[in-house]
């Protein structure tokens, strides 16, 4: 009860600081975009030094390449029209969300009569999560092209929801794949409740460079 109460309340201040930092100036928004990714290059530098063991150069090269252009695709996003506006990253967020709202939920009710994911992976992820995911992602994609908070065709918000929900499956898994490799449970312990950095932000890292190719190649930014 205690764990589910703490897991709460640092939930509901995670979401209170990425509103801030999205929605309030750009100053806010660099700053957030700033933290995250030092937060995340910190971890994916730490983690295996502290396992004990020593990556290659080309380990490096690749995962910071990896953080650093989801946090440039995220700028490039708030300063679409040429002024800044945190409005579309956002949506983004949102979509990550509703997607991992949707496959905990439909996950936790059907997860046990439903193949896994990946077992060798993730084996707590089901099949059953990832359309409950899907559907929640949907449905956020709806809601958010209806309220207009998301400036897209119908059709292209629908789209975008699916992506950003299969994407930041992909890169949940990536994160789940490299936290088994080192023998981790979390990346690290910023958030209490909820892990580190890359723990809260996996599906991010990919989600947001797909969703970002496909608005490009639909010419929708």
């Amino acid at each position: 009860m205690k764990t589910a109460v703490t897991r709460g309340i640092f939930g509901l201040l995670f979401v209170a600081i990425m509103l801030a930092g999205l929605l309030i100036n750009d100053k806010l928004f660099g700053l957030l975009l700033s933290v995250i990714c030092f937060g995340m290059i910190l971890e994916f530098v730490l983690v295996p030094r502290n396992a004990g063991q020593k990556p290659s150069v080309l380990y490096y090269i690749v995962g910071i390449a990896y953080i650093l252009l989801a946090m440039v695709l995220l700028r490039v996003l708030a300063y679409k029209d040429g002024s800044f506006s945190g409005k579309l990253p956002l949506c983004f967020f949102i979509l990550i969300w509703c997607s991992d709202v949707g496959a905990y939920c439909v996950g936790s009710v059907l997860g046990k009569k439903s193949k896994k994911l990946a077992p060798t992976i993730s084996p707590n992820k089901s099949w059953a999560g990832f359309w409950g995911g899907m559907a929640f992602g949907l449905i956020g994609a709806f809601i958010l092209q209806r309220t207009s908070l998301l400036d897209l065709p119908i059709w292209a918000a629908l789209l975008l929801g699916l992506v950003v929900h299969c994407a930041g499956v992909l890169g949940d898994l990536a994160e789940s794949a490299w936290k088994r490799h080192y023998g981790i449970k979390d990346s690290g312990n910023v958030i209490p409740g909820h892990g580190g950095f890359l723990d809260r932000f996996d599906s991010s890292l990919a989600a947001v460079p797909c969703g970002t190719l496909l608005l490009f190649i639909l010419n929708l930014i």
